[in-house]
Parts: structure tokens; C-alpha cells; sequence
């Protein structure tokens, strides 16, 4: 039952989020979502052309998605886990929320697509990873980690990061040409 309660709390953390993120990009950020050139014509059609050097690509995926895990894994060994589960709930929300606006005010209803397909395959893979070091941190100490988990986690972010580097260019390139 409590477990229950404290997944609650991080959809309700998650969804605050979301609402700030909107509530920032409309009222309070209008004229720099506005002004923002990621989204526009120029930028796609940028990014359709671009030849990505996969080696390169790969290592910065491992660093730029290696540093925030870092951050939550040492966050895990300390009693302070669970504001950090909500911390970054709120800004996952918050950051979800900030792009979602952007795309449907630069694209519309393509935006949404564009951002789903964005996030697509890898997304699963982080999702699941990020859920299973979640539910741990929430649930220690009636949970404990183990090698079994250990390697779970590791197996989903190698995969997250491989189809986030080799895959999902190609698909994004793909939606992008019906643009």
C-alpha cells in the first residue's frame, strides 16, 4: 500500500512537471520558444542533410546520458533517493512538457509526430531503465540491488544508447522527408 502511494507521488511530480513546462513555455518563455531556430524549416531540413560520423555520435551519447545517470546512481546510495526520484520527475515533466509546446507552436500537429518519432526506439529502452532504478529507490530497502538488476539496467541503457545512435537518425531522417 505505501509503495502505491509513493509511485503516486512521482506521476503526480511527473505531471506538476509537465504543467510548469507548459505553463513556462506559454506564459513566461512566449517570445523565446518563439525565437527558438531548433524547430524551424531551416533547422530540419539541416538535420535531413547532415552525415552523421557514428563513432563520434556514440561517445557522446555515453557521456551526455552518462552524467545524469551518474548523478542519480550516487543520489541511490544516500537517504536523500527519494527527493532525487521527484527531482528529477519534475524535470523530466518539466523538459517534456517545454518541447511539446515548442513543437506545436513551430509545427503543429507534425510537431507532436516529430517529437514522438524523436523519442523513438530508444525512449522504451530509458524508460524501462529509468523505471527499474526508480522503483529500487522508492523501494529500498524493502528492494535491494542485485546482479540480476545490475545487468538488466546495463543491458537497457546499452540498448537505448545503440538504437539512439544508429537507429533513430535513420528514422527521424525518414519523417522528416514527408515534412
Amino acid at each position: 500500500m505505501r509503495i502505491q502511494g509513493e509511485q503516486r507521488y512521482v506521476l503526480f511530480a511527473g505531471m506538476a512537471g509537465f504543467l510548469l513546462g507548459i505553463c513556462s513555455a506559454n506564459l513566461w518563455m512566449k517570445q523565446y520558444v518563439l525565437d527558438i531556430g531548433i524547430l524551424n524549416q531551416y533547422f530540419l531540413e539541416q538535420y535531413n542533410k547532415a552525415d552523421i560520423v557514428y563513432e563520434s555520435y556514440l561517445w557522446y551519447l555515453v557521456k551526455s546520458r552518462g552524467a545524469p545517470l551518474m548523478i542519480l546512481l550516487a543520489a541511490a546510495g544516500t537517504r536523500y533517493r527519494k527527493v532525487a526520484v521527484m527531482l528529477a520527475t519534475v524535470w523530466l515533466g518539466f523538459c517534456f512538457g517545454m518541447v511539446i509546446c515548442t513543437a506545436i507552436v513551430k509545427l503543429g500537429f507534425k510537431g507532436i509526430v516529430l517529437i514522438i518519432t524523436a523519442l523513438a526506439p530508444q525512449g522504451i529502452f530509458y524508460a524501462m531503465a529509468g523505471i527499474l532504478l526508480f522503483r529500487y529507490m522508492l523501494e529500498y530497502p524493502m528492494v535491494r540491488w542485485d546482479t540480476g538488476r545490475s545487468i538488466q539496467f546495463g543491458l537497457l541503457l546499452i540498448m537505448g544508447i545503440i538504437t539512439e545512435c544508429y537507429v533513430n537518425p535513420v528514422i527521424v531522417s525518414l519523417f522528416l522527408k514527408t515534412l
